[in-house]
């Protein structure tokens, strides 16, 4: 059966045939609108909506463009310039500074969600330190600095991002035991830091596995306050020359390695480093939870 030949599941929400005939009625009698506001309004329509009621414009934007993909629906043409990136939204970046000391000296250190006025300097800072720069989330996500006591004031370390889950990990998955099914419909539960950064020039040992085991005990209660559930499992992607020295300290399992090609290779002919796969349970009983009903996971449309 094909991937949009109904029934079928996108994460939560179950798309009947009607749903499906609603969405191709849509797509052709509102050629004028936006790919936006056709999601916009599909979503309100539906419904399909997060837990927290937000619609899920960005989700519903993605499937749209897979049905287009998959020869199901033709859309508007794009309008505008699509999606802000970094290169949109310049900000200066955190100024880096030197600090040498004993993980004790710093005390304490916190992980803070990045407010909205300072997501711009977020984003510079990962672009101008992180080897991977910054590119810019979709879906679910949450930003954090990393702060440490300097004397006596409060300064940035790091940060760190969170988002979506990489959307098949042969090793990862076969570890949790999905089936097929089980992965599209609850891969909303595992979160992945997609971004770990300590500012350069900052020198203290064990600062950032003490940072992960910040983030395992702050972030599933910040997810459920802004998306309307927990997460049940942290996963991670570490390319060589590094070995994920901070997340083995942190109690992280090494699951093996990636298959070395980017998550749109469908024709399996690029070829990437391969990145050691490193998870974390967030819960003792993670691998029931992983597979229970869940709501699912709300988009944010509203930050760069």
């Amino acid at each position: 059966m094909g991937r949009f030949e109904e029934p079928f599941w996108v994460g939560e929400r179950y798309f009947s045939a009607e749903d499906i005939a609603h969405i191709r009625g849509t797509v052709d009698r509102f050629r004028r609108l936006s790919r936006k506001e056709l999601a916009r309004t599909l979503c309100e329509n539906l419904p399909w909506k997060a837990p927290n009621g937000r619609l899920k414009v960005d989700a519903c934007e993605l499937l749209l463009r897979q049905m287009e993909a998959a020869g199901r629906i033709r859309l508007p043409g794009k309008q505008g310039t699509g999606p802000k990136t970094f290169t949109d939204v310049q900000a200066p970046p955190v100024d880096a500074w030197t600090l040498a000391a004993p993980l004790a000296a710093v005390r304490p250190v916190t992980l803070e969600p990045v407010p909205a006025e300072e997501l711009r300097t977020f984003n510079a800072t990962l672009a101008a330190y992180h080897y991977l720069g910054y590119r810019r989330p979709i879906g679910a996500h949450q930003r954090y600095w990393l702060k440490v006591q300097a004397g006596e004031e409060r300064r940035i370390a790091g940060a760190m991002l969170f988002g979506a889950a990489a959307k098949a990990v042969l090793a990862r998955d076969r570890f949790i035991g999905w089936t097929r099914e089980e992965l599209a419909r609850y891969r909303v539960r595992i979160v992945n830091q997609s971004r770990f950064l300590i500012l350069p020039g900052i020198t203290v040992p064990h600062l950032a596995s003490h940072a992960l085991a910040l983030a395992a005990r702050r972030l599933p209660q910040d997810w459920a306050v802004r998306y309307g559930y927990m997460p049940v499992l942290f996963e991670t992607f570490v390319e060589p020359p590094w070995r994920g020295t901070c997340y083995l300290a942190a109690n992280w399992l090494e699951l093996g390695d990636t298959a070395g090609r980017g998550r749109q290779d469908r024709a399996n002919r690029r070829e990437l480093s391969r990145k050691a796969i490193f998870v974390y349970p967030l819960r003792r009983d993670w691998r029931r939870t992983l597979c229970e009903p869940l709501p699912a996971a709300a988009d944010d449309e509203d930050d760069a």
